[in-house]
């Protein structure tokens, strides 16, 4: 989504260009689900990811990212190697079947962006606001001290199995990052941008009428190339 390519080609710039671990989405390394009603204590808890004060992070951008496959990335310390509160970020980027953005629906890029709110992998409590763009995470004491500890890369998995359920997906990059010298204050700045191109695009596709006067999305369809385009075509449509 030609959108959303400012805002991700400046996410990635900010990203290390060695990562920690990586893998290729596998079935087989999907976390364990938990109980989607179960409550953390603060008892049970190792640490908390994006806690405490410390800063978080949570984004979803639809892009069309080259040559994109199923994989999960980290950057930072794995989930068994951290003893205490630390900043947090977890990017996912999606590329879509659909690659005209004048095609795309509202209920489209409102059924994916439900998908963060529908997976509960055991002992991994994920707290995510998208009005701040933040996403934090209690992790148990149980899960690390396991035979086989939770990782990253097992949450990724699930959350890229979760997203693929849906025929509109062709892929999911899904990216961790605990790093304490990251530039977290600048990819916050960047998710809060996305979030704002979303909510547009979600405007857009939903109302009736499109009065660019009164609209209070105007600021952004002026800043991001392809939300006039994207504007217009659906006007032109409901006449």
């Amino acid at each position: 989504m030609k959108i959303f390519a400012d805002v991700t080609e400046k996410m990635i710039s900010l990203l290390p260009d060695v990562a920690n671990k990586s893998v290729v989405y596998s079935d087989e390394l999907c976390a364990e689900k938990g109980d989607k009603n179960a409550i953390l204590f603060r008892s049970d808890t190792a640490y908390e990811l994006g806690g405490n004060g410390k800063t978080s992070v949570g984004s979803i951008v639809f892009t069309d990212l080259p040559s994109m496959q199923d994989e999960v990335i980290l950057y930072g310390p794995d989930l068994s190697e951290i003893n205490e509160d630390v900043p947090f970020a977890h990017l996912t980027f999606v590329s879509l079947k659909q690659k005209n953005d004048e095609d795309l629906t509202y209920e489209q890029l409102k059924n994916i962006g439900f998908t963060v709110f529908q997976i509960y992998p055991k002992g991994y409590h994920i707290r995510i606001s998208p009005s701040a763009s933040k996403e934090q995470v209690r992790v148990s004491k149980d899960v690390l001290q396991s035979n086989q500890p939770l990782s990253f890369l097992n949450v990724g998995c699930s959350l890229i199995r979760a997203f693929k359920e849906n025929d509109d997906v062709e892929a999911v990059r899904t990216v961790f990052i605990t790093k304490k010298d990251f530039n977290y204050r600048e990819l916050s700045a960047l998710a809060q941008k996305a979030k704002k191109i979303t909510d547009a695009v979600h405007s857009t596709l939903q109302l009736s009428e499109l009065d660019c006067a009164s609209c209070k999305m105007k600021p952004v369809c002026d800043e991001v190339e392809g939300l006039r385009e994207l504007h217009f075509k659906k006007e032109k449509e409901k006449r």
